[in-house]
């Protein structure tokens, strides 16, 4: 994690500058990540990717939403 850049004095949250969400998801998403298995399944490897995405971008929304990320 990088330094963090500067500290609301109202709040005394650190900021570690933007971070924009993750882009060119596919697959279904969801909540589990799955085995790809021994029969190698694109499908499968790109929800998990996007399930992984969602989980990354929720994150980074409510770390935006108090103010720590900017």
């Amino acid at each position: 994690m990088p330094s963090p850049s500067n500290m609301n004095p109202n709040t005394f949250a650190w900021s570690y500058g933007t971070v924009a969400p993750i882009t060119g998801q596919t697959g279904s998403g969801g909540n589990a990540i799955s085995d790809v298995g021994a029969a190698f399944s694109q499908a499968t490897l790109n929800t998990n990717f996007k399930v992984l995405a969602d989980k990354v971008n929720a994150i980074i929304a409510i770390l935006q939403s108090n103010g720590t990320l900017t």
